[in-house]
């Protein structure tokens, strides 16, 4: 049995439900390995529930998992942990398993017990972690459970032997992706999810799915924990095998919207091409975006002209500052900032929407590279702007470096790092001795008020037709910027904020 965890997240978070890829990419593969596999997807199985002032439970209850566990009577449970915020849901998961069998043999996997084995498999509750991607390893520990044989030999595995964790290094990645089958799209209840009716990063509300065409990330941003997770090199599906099941999502769920999940989907521009190219003379109808975003380097205008053509509705750019030494040296992106204009010109005259993500708050941020950041917005005018606080996670060069120079402390960081309130990215975890919490987030604030001003400069009326309420919030948001500056603004929007959460 598969479960991919109910979680709880405040109202506010704006967390919901979504095909969980991992599990159905690990269903296929232990199908096809011969298993008998059931796929129970807690979370999406009722209506998110509020449960305490401000917080929803999205999925089933404890005692309704029980009963659903129980009618199964499964011998082995894998449990997903897509995010660190979710394992204590995930460890609620496990406790409710063992609560029902002791022998039932509890199994976790995704991206925490990737980057904290050793912490993960301490839990009396949970007696396997996978580590990495997951396909080909579960099977052999299943196989080496069915045949009583050891362990040690299995890659990217801890597990315990006589009271000690025994963690096996994640060293072999699967190369052959063409060769792992779809995600098991028949195991899940496919319309709970095509028809979620909720705009998805600025794609409409029709019939959605997710779908990723490579792993990894050729790149090093000192920020990001995808090696952890996925190894240090990059590896790509073919765009034939990308575009057969674009097609099959098409014909048998009848899906128009697409979101690419790549970590870098553009990085090889001729098979990005030839992608864009086969959904084109497919004639498959969809509009797709990259909410993952997208390194800005691989980009140019005839790659964006094939994207345009092919259903391309925006693209999630991965700027992450207007200030060349923090980009470069700090972030470690390798983006110049000619590409970066050349690439919104492009987009700007296909008429291909672009949603910027900037990150601040990394050691070395300062009011002037903040200025330089406000320039970008000022003049590249994005049609949307994600601010993201810089967040160490464990295993990122980022995460050491904080530690190492006492911007955080480990045991309060990552006690709080796996609570299901953490709001990852958005909250400030790093302080320096050049800026505190305080000065991070008003930094963000001042930089959404420079996005609010080049957004209603470049399309006053447009707005104010089209989303009056959009317009109006933006409106009042600059006029109390100007009017009380920066830092009462500032106060008096937290202020609202946290009375409307009331």
């Amino acid at each position: 049995m598969l479960v991919n965890p109910s979680f709880n997240a405040p109202k506010h978070s704006g967390c919901g439900i979504s095909f969980p890829l991992g599990l159905g990419y690990l269903a296929a593969s232990l199908k096809n390995s011969g298993f008998e596999v059931v796929v129970a997807d807690s979370a999406a199985k009722s209506e998110p529930v509020e449960i305490d002032k401000g917080i929803l439970r999205f999925g089933l209850d404890n005692n309704q998992l029980r009963e659903l566990v129980k009618s199964i009577e499964p011998g082995l449970v894998g449990i997903g942990c897509f995010f660190s915020s979710r394992f204590p849901a995930a460890l609620e998961t496990a406790k409710v398993i063992k609560s029902i069998g002791k022998k039932i043999i509890t199994v976790i996997g995704g991206i925490h017990p990737s980057i904290m084995p050793a912490e993960v498999c301490s839990y009396p509750e949970i007696d396997f972690a996978v580590i990495g991607e997951g396909e080909r390893s579960f099977v052999k520990l299943i196989e080496s459970i069915i045949n009583k044989s050891d362990f040690k030999d299995i890659d990217g595995l801890a597990f315990k032997r006589h009271g000690e964790i025994i963690i096996n290094p994640k060293t072999q990645y699967i190369t052959d992706l063409d060769n792992l089958s779809c995600p098991a799209w028949d195991m899940f209840d496919m319309e709970r999810y095509l028809n979620l009716g909720e705009g998805r990063w600025g794609l409409g509300k029709g019939r959605y799915a997710p779908v990723v065409t490579s792993r990894s990330c050729p790149y090093r941003c000192t920020f990001c924990g995808i090696h952890n997770v996925m190894g240090r090199k990059y590896r790509s599906r073919s765009a034939s095998n990308v575009v057969d099941e674009i097609e099959t999502l098409v014909d048998k769920y009848h899906v128009n919207e697409l979101s690419f999940e790549d970590d870098n989907l553009t990085y090889d521009k001729d098979r990005f091409i030839e992608i864009c190219k086969g959904i084109t003379e497919r004639k498959l109808k969809i509009r797709w975006n990259t909410p993952n975003g997208v390194h800005v380097g691989s980009l140019d205008e005839e790659s964006l002209e094939f994207a345009r053509k092919s259903g391309c509705d925006s693209l999630n750019l991965a700027i992450e500052s207007g200030d060349d030494f923090m980009r470069n040296r700090v972030i470690r992106k390798g983006l110049k900032a000619d590409k970066i204009y050349e690439v919104a010109k492009a987009c700007r005259k296909l008429g291909i929407k672009m949603n910027a993500y900037f990150i601040i708050g990394m050691p070395g941020e300062s009011d002037s590279s903040i200025e330089n950041t406000k320039k970008y917005i000022r003049d590249l005018k994005f049609n949307n702007v994600s601010i993201f606080i810089a967040t160490p996670m464990p295993g990122t060069k980022l995460h050491d470096d904080c530690l190492a120079n006492g911007y955080i402390e480990k045991k309060s960081y990552e006690d709080e790092f796996v609570n299901y309130k953490a709001a990852l990215f958005t909250q400030v975890s790093i302080q320096t001795p050049e800026f505190d919490n305080h000065k991070v987030q008003l930094w963000q604030h001042c930089l959404f008020i420079e996005y609010f001003k080049a957004t209603l400069k470049d399309g006053f009326f447009r707005w104010l037709f089209t989303a009056p309420r959009a317009w109006a919030a933006m409106a009042v948001k600059i006029a109390m910027s100007f009017l009380l500056g920066a830092e009462l603004s500032f106060k008096l929007t937290r202020y609202i904020r946290n009375l409307i959460k009331k």
